[in-house]
């Protein structure tokens, strides 16, 4: 991540850490008395109180990349809809106990109170530095889109970069093209190393296309990875002979044989009006995608923030940006929901 993602995220964290010290605290407090005194406190409205609050937490503003920063520091599991099941687990249970609640309740306290201080001194320090929070768009409504080449797509030398040009002039021109917009109209505003990364800036239609195209994506490397390891569990268990083995390595197969068809229907579902010229050089972005994707390439999607209103409440400009961006950050938490669940295939299938 560069300065300005960090910082972001930095923010995004210290600012609801303060609201969240304050219901874990409020809900610790009656349940540490419930577990050594007779007389009982009511603890339901503290409860209600945090579940809603970490139910209402919005992710779709950060990266995949800053999510795992989340997961690196053990905190993700207590914040947002991970964090309400948490709590529920611990609460709304028959085997509830006060004492065992009050104490994996300040445990998770004690792991957000840790991690809030190196958010807190990053800031500082690039404060005092003089960075400031680079925005690479001013365009309010542009969401960015992190492409990252890694793996066998990733970028060696000059040639690697040539025809990776090429082919990304082809996927945002047929994706483009169906949205009926110009390929200029999405812009490269930064770039980063390590696997580079390229950061394009997309108006919402682009945007909705690309997000819906991975996610598509994203569900069969998942599917493919899941036969995978309904294979090796069968293996293990003894439980597999060839010809098992042969039916599913070819449901493997035809998934992914499948998947451009699949996508392009899912799409003209959404385009119904798409014209001949169009619809070729949308497949011609789908195949790039799919081969890109095959490679180990990824794309990242972060929409911005929500405007606050006079009310405190967020809002849109108005009510066609609204809808456009409500459809946009749903697509990408669908997104994201389904990369989360690839990773967890991805983790069982490493584990010996």
């Amino acid at each position: 991540m560069n300065v300005s993602e960090l910082q972001h995220l930095s923010e995004w964290y210290t600012t609801h850490y303060v609201r969240l010290n304050s219901l874990y605290n409020q809900l610790i407090s009656p349940i540490q008395h419930n577990s050594s005194q007779q007389n009982k406190q009511p603890v339901e409205d503290q409860l209600e109180n945090l579940l809603s609050y970490l139910r209402g937490m919005s992710f779709n503003e950060l990266s995949l990349q800053q999510l795992q920063t989340l997961n690196a520091l053990g905190i993700d599991r207590y914040i947002g809809v991970d964090g309400a099941r948490f709590v529920e687990r611990l609460i709304r249970t028959a085997e509830y106990d006060p004492n065992t609640a009050s104490v994996k309740l300040q445990e998770a306290l004690t792991k957000l109170a840790e991690s809030n201080p190196h958010f807190t001194s990053y800031l500082t320090t690039t404060n005092a530095l003089g960075f400031s929070d680079f925005d690479p768009t001013e365009d309010a409504d542009a969401i960015i889109i992190r492409v990252g080449f890694q793996n066998e797509a990733g970028i060696e030398h000059l040639t690697d970069w040539k025809d990776s040009a090429r082919d990304w002039y082809d996927i945002i021109r047929g994706v483009s093209m169906a949205a009926n917009e110009a390929p200029e109209d999405t812009k490269i505003v930064g770039a980063a190393t390590g696997s580079i990364i390229l950061f394009l800036s997309a108006t919402a239609a682009v945007t909705v296309l690309l997000a819906l195209i991975s996610k598509n994506l994203t569900s069969v490397a998942k599917d493919v990875i899941g036969i995978g390891n309904q294979i090796e569990e069968l293996r293990a268990k003894k439980w597999i002979n060839r010809e098992v083995e042969k039916q599913l390595r070819d449901m493997q197969k035809e998934r992914k044989t499948e998947a451009l068809g699949t996508i392009m229907e899912e799409i003209k579902k959404r385009l119904p009006d798409i014209n001949g010229e169009q619809n070729t050089a949308l497949e011609t972005s789908v195949k790039k995608l799919l081969a890109f994707n095959e490679k180990g390439g990824n794309l990242d999607f972060v929409a911005p923030p929500k405007a606050p209103s006079e009310d405190g409440e967020d809002e849109e400009d108005d009510d066609n940006n609204r809808g456009a961006m409500a459809e946009v950050r749903g697509l990408i938490h669908e997104y994201q929901s389904v990369r989360e669940q690839m990773k967890l295939l991805e983790n069982r299938s490493d584990k010996p």
